[in-house]
């Protein structure tokens, strides 16, 4: 199944028959060096990991964005004061009319007075003077009195806002926990793996002792076998403690948020298809001769 993942990876079409029953012979292998992450501080990842990991960024923008609610909420529990003014001015301008009769006084029923005719002149210079001016200043205050729904949505978007504080903080020290963690277990794979080695050479070396005390007649047939069952076990534990150290050191890197800088994969060049430099995987050694 992983052979099959790796030809999908590579050559994305398996119609050849040639190729679906070609083997992969791995001809690299994970080495044992120290990183040069394990010769930092954890605080020193940990910083690392805080400039680059992405859902601490969304976690503060999240935090800003409830902060801004909040402060809305807050203010729409506050009184609201709005003064105004304004000033306008009006004029006329026309010829009176001949058939105008006074309707009030005691001069009432009898024809308007004489009035001199006037035109946009006129208009325009009463205006500006000002003659007919129209102005005037004022206020509304609103004052919000047992407004139990504005109550509700600020106390939800206070609770929202702590949240966010709370999951941020939980996310600096969830990630501060798994840089320590893939720290310490670098260090207890690496153990781990030359532990197997040794313990894989000396069951290979019984193996081969056993098999010359069996041509000598100093040995039986049961107990080479049992002694290739052993060898076999001890290839299959170096086996996995390598497979745990690989995965282990790749998980470093996804929880510092490097991997692509560690791999050397550039996202400019992988969108314009245009890649200029090939990828580079950190810490293989060529397989010895005969152990493909």
């Amino acid at each position: 199944y992983q052979q099959l993942i790796i030809k999908q990876a590579i050559a994305r079409n398996l119609g050849d028959p040639a190729l679906v029953s070609a083997p992969v012979i791995p001809t690299d292998r994970v080495n044992l060096d120290p990183l040069p992450e394990e010769k930092q501080t954890p605080e020193e990842l940990a910083q690392l990991a805080f400039q680059n990991r992405p859902e601490l960024e969304q976690a503060v923008l999240t935090l800003k964005n409830d902060e801004i609610t909040l402060r809305g909420t807050k203010n729409s529990l506050l009184p609201v004061l709005d003064a105004y003014a304004f000033y306008g001015a009006s004029a006329v301008a026309g010829s009176p009319n001949p058939n105008c009769i006074q309707l009030f006084g005691g001069n009432a029923g009898q024809p308007c007075g004489t009035f001199a005719s006037t035109g946009y002149g006129d208009v325009l210079s009463g205006l500006g003077d000002s003659s007919s001016p129209d102005k005037g200043v004022g206020f509304s205050v609103q004052i919000p009195i047992r407004n139990r729904v504005a109550q509700s949505i600020q106390a939800r978007s206070q609770i929202e806002y702590r949240q966010a504080q709370l999951r941020l903080e939980q996310l600096y020290t969830q990630i501060r926990m798994q840089v320590v963690n893939a720290q310490f277990a670098l260090t207890e794979d690496r153990a781990q793996v030359q532990a197997s080695i040794a313990a894989h050479d000396f069951a290979q070396q019984s193996l081969d002792a056993e098999v010359k005390k069996l041509r000598l007649g100093a040995s039986t047939t049961a107990s080479v076998l049992l002694q290739q069952k052993n060898q076999a076990a001890a290839q299959n534990n170096l086996l996995a403690a390598q497979a745990t150290y690989a995965k282990d050191r790749a998980g470093l890197y996804q929880t510092l948020a490097s991997t692509l800088e560690h791999y050397g994969i550039n996202l400019q060049e992988a969108v314009s298809g245009d890649v200029t430099a090939a990828p580079v995987v950190p810490g293989l050694t060529p397989a010895k001769g005969g152990n493909e």
